[in-house]
């Protein structure tokens, strides 16, 4: 249940910004090409997403902030001891049996944040271009906050699913 409020937080925080404004612009032809455009990151390969990599060196990633920002996401640091403190017994990840079905579910968050941060970022552009500079401002800033950081907090923990996972085979 936890899991689901820090969720709908994080998602109704980022959204905020995207929504004000174009609920205020109403939905032209741009919201609908802005869309069709973000969908792509959807129908590409893993491969993809592997190059896109930014580091294999998880201490590139402490440095950004990602395990501060862990703490605080669905399926966090937080959100963890909450649930140990009412269920001693529960792991910190749910798969740890089935490393490439937490390797997939990784790969769903980031192909979704990469769906979000292309219509985040479109969208900044044409406010931006339309003089609405402080609604591009909060769209861009939610775009770093809601789509940026999970990007690199899944890749960060590729990175340590992969580790653990080779060093079990070996």
């Amino acid at each position: 249940m936890m899991n689901q409020f820090i969720n709908f937080f994080w998602t109704a925080l980022g959204f905020a910004a995207l929504l004000a404004y174009w609920c205020s612009v109403g939905l032209s032809a741009w919201f609908y090409l802005f869309i069709g455009l973000s969908v792509i990151p959807a129908f590409l390969s893993r491969s993809f997403f592997h190059r896109v990599q930014l580091s294999y060196n998880t201490k590139f990633y402490e440095r950004l902030g990602v395990r501060f920002i862990r703490k605080f996401v669905q399926y966090g640091d937080f959100a963890n001891r909450l649930a140990r403190k009412n269920r001693p017994a529960h792991p910190i990840i749910q798969r740890t049996a089935n490393p490439e079905g937490y390797l997939s579910t990784i790969m769903m968050y980031e192909r979704y944040h990469f769906i979000c941060l292309i219509f985040f970022l479109l969208t900044s552009i044409i406010a931006m271009a339309q003089e609405r500079y402080l609604i591009a401002l909060l769209i861009l800033i939610s775009n770093a906050v809601y789509n940026c950081y999970p990007i690199l907090l899944q890749q960060f923990n590729r990175i340590r699913i992969l580790r653990c996972y080779n060093q079990k085979s070996v």
